[in-house]
């Protein structure tokens, strides 16, 4: 009988690491954010078929993703790819770990918004005087900030600390800026007219500052672009009022994981690894994101910018940088 009893509990004990072993994760931003809330679960809907049900697992933003997923080599993470872009420089040996598995499902625009100033020309005029409102310092807007910092210092390293400040949210940094003059705010937003933060700034009248500078524009993390440039609606048109739409940069969403090797050869654990990294990475786009409801939408067209659009705001964004 004991014997009996020692085999039952060595079974238990291999069924537990077996399920462990092939427990993956999706590290994916707070609860009420688009990662957690709408791409993650849409993702494991097309994972399901493939017999893969990871978890959404709730974090405080892109880099503690990031900080997450090293720290589990079976999990995947979504990061915003300029947040992830800049925490890469400052961490080269832990960047070595990660792998970029996909950045082609979604991406964010990257807003400064104004109630005065009208164009990145002011912007750039007055940019030893003017306020900065950034989400958190946790947020992705705030390490957007960042990363256009080192991109564009001549820009952006103008502007001291002490006009720098942060708010609560992004709708509190966009709120402060179309009440105060010579003031911008900035945050990242999917593309969705219905956006509350959208509706705030077109129903207040707000300016939209596109910052299209080449250096941004040629930024790399491996062979993925940090921004593209995108045209994105931001007011839907009704019947009598006609739709606003802004061209501005975008930066994907990009999914990661950690290398191969993190996991032991030959284990049931690498080989789910192996075969959930090859389902995301060949996957069909449209497999791997929203099919009902209304964020469906958000994802079931094309937002590139003409080429002559996007010519036209470099040409004008390096102008202002060269009479800075």
């Amino acid at each position: 009988m004991r014997d009996i009893r020692m085999v039952l509990i060595l079974a238990a004990g291999l069924a537990l690491g077996a399920h462990s072993a092939s427990a993956q994760n999706i590290y994916s931003g707070g609860k009420t954010g688009a990662y957690y809330s709408t791409l993650c679960p849409a993702l494991i809907e097309g994972l399901k078929p493939e017999g893969f049900t990871p978890t959404c697992v709730e974090t405080s933003g892109s880099l503690d993703n990031v900080d997450k997923l090293l720290g589990d080599p079976s999990g995947l993470a979504m990061v915003q790819t300029d947040a992830y872009a800049n925490w890469a420089l400052a961490n080269a040996d832990k960047a070595k770990k990660l792998v970029t598995v996909r950045a082609d499902l979604a991406s964010e625009g990257v807003y400064f918004v104004s109630k005065n100033i009208a164009d990145f020309g002011d912007m750039v005029r007055f940019i030893t005087r003017i306020k900065l409102v950034l989400p958190p310092k946790s947020s992705g807007p705030a390490q957007t900030f960042e990363n256009m910092k080192r991109t564009l210092p001549r820009v952006f390293a103008k502007l001291d600390e002490s006009q720098i400040s942060y708010a609560e949210s992004a709708t509190a940094a966009i709120q402060k800026a179309l009440e105060t003059d010579n003031t911008v705010a900035l945050f990242v937003q999917l593309p969705d007219p219905s956006n509350a933060n959208f509706k705030l700034i077109t129903d207040k009248k707000g300016n939209f500052i596109p910052v299209v500078a080449q250096a941004l524009v040629d930024e790399k993390i491996g062979d993925t672009p940090v921004y593209t440039v995108e045209t994105r609606a931001v007011k839907a048109g009704g019947l009598i009022s006609k739709g606003i739409e802004v061209t501005t940069l975008a930066t994907p969403i990009m999914i990661i994981a950690n290398v191969p090797d993190a996991i032991p050869a030959g284990t049931n654990a690498r080989t789910n690894y192996d075969d959930m990294i090859k389902a995301v990475k060949t996957l069909s786009r449209e497999k791997l994101l929203p099919k009902t409801g209304s964020a469906a939408s958000l994802f079931s067209r094309a937002f590139t910018a003409t080429s002559s659009a996007t010519k036209d705001l470099i040409n004008k964004t390096e102008a202002a940088i060269k009479n800075m």
